[in-house]
């Protein structure tokens, strides 16, 4: 297989010079940035290299070199190739300036060895690069202007004449239209294994997708016939014309048939496919089933594409992903005399710091800063209180910091005692703390030793004295409160998910009413909604209640009051936005007491 391993592309529209590297373990290659950077510019260059009659002198040539004409005008694209067979590269440059014949120049070598250490360069001659342009099929396919009659047209060449014995269709018109006239009809039976074995690859985007052709029966030239008269039909129990859907399926169907045709030539030639925004669009479900896609058929070609998805890059180890950046300048033209705008590409080394940084903002990741502790941190008991504060916090559409379970109060003064040593001697970063404890014997005696210790980052302890309607016992000193988490939270919402708990093991269900007016009443509220909810659990089941226990601090309840948060996953949960959004109204408090939580 011959693979794309470095592009460089000189003075093409935006791109003065600019060059990549492939990594060849990976077939995919990735081009991310912000709008209007250049990306497509860097799709359309490899394919003038392939199809240098696709070159367009008007606008290909850079802005500013067709208003100055000064010095090096021309693009010129280099592109090297590695043959892992032979263990040979094949560097090949398409100079865009026309010689005196107004072709343009084709040049190149090979050599062995690898592509930093050059052994054994040898000149390629003319007919030889030809040769070698010749193993490739290359298809673009651009993010607008989706043709289905050139697509079909292009089927029809390379998967069609693949299909049928030579002899039955020569160059000659006469023959063609002789041999359409006798194998109309095989036509029609070659298009429908066609379009039955992708069937397959449509209904895994769209169940109810069904791809056919329609071959009629007249016509004067079979050229014709496939450029102009087949029509694609995806049936999916409406309309079946494939222009009467939406501009995400067409797009999708176009991208979907355009892999199948290649996956029929592949055995013949080597593929590349440029593709310029693949999920443009399409919504996270379709992009993520076309990612797979895409994915699968690497392992056999080359894809080269832009985006704006972070589906579509390798955000884990960022390999074969090109980021683009461009700067904006005037320039004073004396030829014209007039100043222009201009427009330069830029590709950024996401191996220095500074390039690290800008890919991290571009796509959303959070960086690497080599420190323990975040600038803002809150300290919490244990995952189930982590839990419940991130998935509220963003339920509520509040910053959300981070948070660190300890697991156990009695934990907590050695996270502080190890952050304190750690820190003791850095005077250029301060990371802040916040600690949040449950209001009971164990959460007070925390509070006590800690307030009285002076941790340099220290920003807050806070107990959780309030419940979730803000008149819990305040008091610190001689409470017998037994208060946590989850007596901040909603009780109907603490209801809930106990009782997704109790069915999953077959047991009564805790009736909401009865659990709200307990949890209303001081004589029961100080125990806690846990304690509560564990007396009217083992009272509904006397037989097998003690099955699950809420209120004990063994290992086994801490794994069920963070199956109960883990339970709480609040996105696209109609069920539980519905019961939250009830809930804020009723008890305001909870929203209240959560922002206090996470503000420094």
């Amino acid at each position: 297989m011959l693979k794309v391993l470095y592009v460089k592309i000189q003075r093409f529209r935006s791109i003065m010079d600019m060059h990549f590297e492939v990594n060849s373990r990976n077939n995919l290659v990735a081009f991310c940035g912000q709008n209007n950077v250049g990306k497509t510019n860097v799709l359309r260059a490899i394919n003038v290299f392939f199809n240098p009659d696709h070159y367009n002198q008007q606008t290909d040539i850079p802005t500013l070199k067709n208003a100055t004409w000064g010095g090096s005008v021309h693009p010129k694209i280099e592109i090297t190739f590695f043959d892992n067979k032979n263990n040979i590269y094949y560097c090949i440059i398409r100079d865009f300036k026309p010689n005196k014949d107004d072709l343009f120049s084709l040049s190149g070598f090979k050599y062995k060895g690898s592509s930093k250490r050059k052994l054994g360069k040898e000149n390629i001659k003319p007919k030889d690069l030809e040769s070698i342009l010749n193993k490739f099929s290359f298809i673009y396919i651009e993010s607008i202007n989706t043709v289905i009659p050139n697509l079909i047209n292009g089927i029809s060449q390379d998967v069609l004449t693949l299909q049928f014995d030579k002899t039955r269709f020569s160059n000659n018109k006469k023959a063609l239209k002789e041999a359409y006239d006798t194998y109309v009809d095989g036509l029609q039976e070659i298009l429908n294994v066609f379009s039955n074995d992708i069937s397959s690859t449509f209904k895994n985007f769209k169940e109810n997708w069904k791809v056919a052709f329609h071959v009629p029966k007249s016509s004067d030239r079979f050229r014709d016939l496939i450029s102009d008269d087949v029509s694609l039909q995806i049936e999916d129990n409406g309309s079946k014309g494939i222009d009467d859907k939406g501009s995400g399926l067409q797009r999708l169907a176009h991208i979907l048939m355009e892999f199948e045709a290649a996956d029929r030539i592949i055995s013949k030639k080597d593929v590349i496919i440029c593709i310029d925004e693949p999920d443009i669009y399409l919504h996270e479900g379709l992009q993520k089933k076309l990612k797979s896609f895409i994915d699968e058929k690497t392992k056999k070609m080359q894809v080269f594409y832009t985006t704006h998805s972070k589906i579509f890059i390798d955000t884990y180890k960022l390999e074969n992903t090109v980021l683009l950046s461009c700067k904006y300048f005037e320039q004073f033209v004396t030829r014209k005399n007039k100043i222009i705008d201009v427009i330069e590409t830029l590709k950024i080394d996401i191996d220095t710091e500074e390039g690290y940084e800008k890919i991290c903002d571009h796509l959303g990741i959070e960086k690497d800063n080599y420190e323990v502790l975040e600038k803002h941190n809150i300290l919490v008991e244990g995952m189930s209180d982590k839990k419940y504060i991130e998935e509220l916090a963003r339920f509520f559409n509040i910053e959300c910091k981070n948070i660190i379970p300890a697991n156990g109060a009695n934990n907590i003064e050695k996270y502080l005692d190890f952050y304190n040593s750690y820190y003791k001697n850095n005077s250029v970063y301060k990371p802040k703390i916040k600690i949040i404890l449950d209001n009971d014997n164990k959460g007070r005696e925390v509070y006590k030793k800690v307030s009285s210790k002076n941790y340099q980052y220290l920003d807050t302890v806070f107990v959780l004295q309030d419940n979730f309607k803000g008149d819990a016992n305040k008091q610190l000193e001689k409470n017998n409160t037994n208060n946590e988490i989850e007596d901040l939270l909603y009780p109907e919402l603490i209801c809930h998910l106990m009782n997704v708990v109790l069915n999953k093991k077959g047991l009564v269900s805790l009736d909401e009413k009865t659990v709200c007016s307990q949890c209303n009443k001081k004589s029961f509220s100080a125990n806690g909604i846990l304690s509560i909810c564990e007396h009217i659990k083992n009272d509904k089941n006397p037989d097998n209640g003690n099955d699950i226990v809420f209120t004990s601090s063994s290992n086994s309840t801490n794994n069920i009051k963070e199956s109960m948060a883990g339970l709480m996953k609040i996105e696209g949960n109609k069920k539980l936005i519905s019961l939250i959004e009830e809930c804020d109204k009723k008890y305001p408090h909870v929203r209240k007491t959560l922002k206090n939580i996470l503000e420094f």
